[in-house]
């Protein structure tokens, strides 16, 4: 994923408010900056809201034949592979509402981030609760955490007008994007068992 600006043109106004200027540099040039090395480490994700199995799967893991996880965890692990579709949509638009140079954009595309974090999180402490699982559960619960963080930062820092707090919640945001990107080979590994188990209870 790429953010979408264009050489030569400014790629947002300022946010206003006090600190949205540091070291002479505009507060949506520090953003993009952020936004760029943050997008740059999350792979795009291959599985549609619909198609979990399309993330890639490993070698590695229990065997779900010899190892039959709890319902709870397999319904859990097939909704965070399926939310994965999500998060290049999400990046997207907010890149896009960062290149606007618009406040309230930027607010509406949060807005919108927050409670689809939110609600995945929900299945994360499915993971973590069963040993099989607990070391991807662990992982995700980290970088949604900060995800979330730095998201209600951003939402709150705009509304007040802190510039450099807006850029705080960005740089808190992406580092957890970058961790969300380094688990997402082990979530499609658990999201396609889980796939394999469901389909062996459904016989």
């Amino acid at each position: 994923m790429t953010s979408k600006t264009r050489a030569g043109r400014p790629v947002a106004r300022r946010c206003g408010g006090r600190g949205s200027r540091v070291g002479g540099l505009t507060l949506a040039t520090i953003i993009l900056a952020t936004l760029a090395v943050g997008c740059s480490a999350v792979p795009s994700p291959t599985a549609t809201a619909g198609s979990t199995a399309a993330i890639s799967a490993g070698p590695t893991g229990p065997n779900p034949n010899a190892t039959p996880w709890p319902i709870e965890v397999v319904e859990s692990s097939i909704a965070l592979g399926a939310a994965d579709g999500g998060f290049a949509v999400m990046t997207d638009d907010l890149a896009s509402a960062v290149n606007s140079g618009e406040p309230a954009r930027i607010l509406d595309v949060i807005g919108r981030v927050i409670p689809f974090l939110q609600e995945n999180q929900k299945n994360i402490p499915r993971l973590q609760a069963y040993a099989f699982t607990k070391a991807v559960g662990d992982r995700l619960a980290a970088a949604y955490q900060q995800m979330i963080d730095g998201a209600i930062q951003i939402q709150n820092s705009l509304k007040s007008g802190d510039g450099a707090a807006v850029t705080a919640g960005f740089s808190a945001f992406f580092a957890g994007n970058t961790a969300y990107g380094d688990v997402r080979s082990a979530l499609g590994d658990v999201a396609s068992q889980a796939v394999f188990m469901k389909k062996g209870l459904l016989k």
